[in-house]
């Protein structure tokens, strides 16, 4: 029998507000989250509620999303610092700023929090004193197994609109969609050979451009690949997540390599993953060709 293959999406740095008021006061990714009957988990910045035009209007779109069956709330600390580079103080006010607009909204506050960057800190102390305050405000830590550096992608395609280049917007879109179904086969791989099993999977990406043209397209393919899309909640019902993490470093890496307990091995299973050469070869031009302070 053909083992279920399962993954909840979730997506961070919401709401995109500059995004909402160039399409007309209107979430597109919404909406086209809404068509496709698919649960998501979001995680909210809320300085981005002040950070383009009107509070009110920046409110009412992310209370849009928050009143959709489809969508649970998850927080992302208020201003997206890395808490790496600060002290536990300020990380920790910087979480409870985080959910001040949406506990009203939803009349409690939110169950998840996302470490910005994926950043848990930048040693096994600071990530132990993290955990006791999450655990302390009934916060669940949310990590992912997956994600496609989709905000690279989408720096490039936004570049491309904005030359109203449409042929080289698509073909990025198209690269984002193939990179990340390549990832998906090459975590499928790893978690039959770590797990014997397929686990269920935590997909990671962005309030962004790119996305709302092209997360229909993700989930179809990810369909035709077998896929259940879930709630986060059901996937985080897998008992892999509660696997101890034995990286303790700075960096955002997939909970799948934090899991493994042999440095050796984590390396090379780290050094496994497909890249896409061209892609980030040429996202490494562009960056180069930005003036100073971009």
């Amino acid at each position: 029998v053909a083992q279920v293959k399962e993954v909840a999406i979730t997506i961070d740095d919401v709401p995109n507000v500059t995004l909402y008021r160039a399409d007309g006061l209107n979430s597109v990714l919404l909406e086209r989250i809404t068509s496709l009957g698919i649960p998501v988990a979001i995680f909210i910045n809320e300085k981005l509620l002040f950070a383009n035009g009107s509070l009110r209007e920046n409110s009412a779109l992310l209370k849009r999303w928050l009143k959709n069956k489809n969508v649970t709330a998850g927080n992302h600390s208020y201003s997206h610092m890395n808490y790496a580079d600060t002290t536990l103080e300020a990380f920790q006010l910087d979480i409870l700023n985080g959910e001040v607009v949406t506990s009203k909204i939803l009349k409690r506050r939110p169950v998840y929090f996302r470490f910005p960057f994926n950043s848990l800190g930048s040693d096994s102390i600071a990530q132990r004193e993290i955990r006791q305050f999450l655990a302390q405000h009934s916060y669940i830590h949310t990590p992912f197994t997956i994600e496609s550096e989709d905000w690279a992608y989408n720096t490039m395609y936004e570049d491309a609109l904005s030359k109203n280049n449409q042929e080289a917007a698509e073909a990025i879109g198209k690269q984002y969609v193939a990179q990340t179904l390549r990832l998906f086969e090459y975590f499928e791989k790893l978690s039959k050979e770590l797990y014997g099993r397929h686990i269920k999977h935590i997909y990671l990406c962005h309030d962004n451009k790119l996305n709302r043209d092209y997360i229909a397209e993700l989930v179809n393919r990810l369909r035709e690949r077998g896929y259940s899309l879930i709630s986060l909640e059901d996937a985080l019902k897998d008992k892999v997540y509660q696997s101890h993490e034995y990286y303790t470093g700075r960096y955002g890496l997939s909970w799948i390599y934090r899991w493994e307990p042999n440095i050796d091995k984590r390396k090379l299973l780290m050094r496994g993953e497909p890249v896409d050469e061209p892609f980030r070869s040429a996202y490494q031009n562009f960056v180069n060709a930005l003036p100073p302070g971009k």
